[in-house]
């Protein structure tokens, strides 16, 4: 058994990781949000259930599970925070969503391949869309919008649902990513970086700057929430009303 799962893995900031995090990975709404909460200590959790495993690039560890880099995602690339001025080098706004992001797209009525591209109207403007395999013209096509997996887990033995598994990325890094619901041992599931869907600008060119927000909903017992401002360089593979993934940073700890 296998599963993808969306926003759970950042570098290890404080001494325990949640276990609430694993929620991001069912799907829930707040993905986003909700991890970056738990990573940052605004939930709580037990200490204690946690594991350790190496990664490996080819076979498995000793305990017959492992850690596998799934190689660099060219449609990914680092939301940087904007501070003071620093957001004045950025030529385009642009909205960003959550991810993963998932539409029904109307299939034009013409004869398409799949593959092929053709204009639909997106959350936030036109988009170019890729025809999944299977869409027939003048049907319904679900389009999901999300980067790609960074890390692939093989659940070790004696491990159970919400427990942590740790690791060092190719950083060198430590991440924490509690086991998800339903699993068990021998089972694997996909590791996705927390990202915003970045739709490029209709003027605007791989390379460029694009500046964006993110509204982060408020923590228990807060009045409101906050909006953060980051900015992201284009990638080189897209072009006008392409969609890429802004990785977000981890969450800063508050002492």
């Amino acid at each position: 058994l296998s599963c993808t799962c969306l926003p759970h893995w950042v570098p290890l900031f404080a001494s325990a990781m949640m276990k609430i995090a694993c929620k991001a990975l069912t799907g829930k709404q707040n993905a986003v949000e909700e991890a970056c909460q738990a990573l940052s200590g605004k939930q709580s959790a037990n200490d204690g259930d946690e594991t350790y495993l190496p990664l490996v690039t080819d076979g498995a560890a000793d305990n017959g599970a492992w850690v596998k880099y799934l190689g660099h995602d060219p449609l990914s690339v680092p939301a940087e925070p904007v501070t003071g001025f620093s957001g004045a080098r950025a030529s385009f706004e642009a909205v960003a969503i959550p991810a993963p992001v998932v539409m029904d797209i109307a299939v034009p009525t013409n004869n398409w391949e799949p593959g092929q591209v053709f204009m639909a109207q997106g959350p936030s403007g036109p988009i170019r869309v890729h025809l999944p395999p299977g869409a027939q013209p003048g049907s319904t096509a679900r389009v999901k919008l999300a980067p790609r997996p960074e890390y692939r887990i093989q659940v070790p033995a004696g491990v159970a649902p919400g427990y942590l598994v740790r690791f060092k990325n190719l950083a060198g890094k430590e991440v924490a990513v509690a086991v998800p619901p339903g699993l068990q041992s021998g089972d694997t599931f996909d590791v996705t970086p927390p990202a915003l869907m970045i739709r490029v600008p209709e003027k605007a060119s791989p390379g460029d700057f694009v500046i964006f927000s993110h509204t982060v909903p408020p923590a228990k017992g807060e009045q409101s929430g906050r909006t953060e401002f980051f900015r992201a360089r284009i990638p080189e593979s897209v072009q006008a009303c392409d969609h890429f993934a802004a990785v977000l940073p981890p969450p800063i700890v508050q002492n």
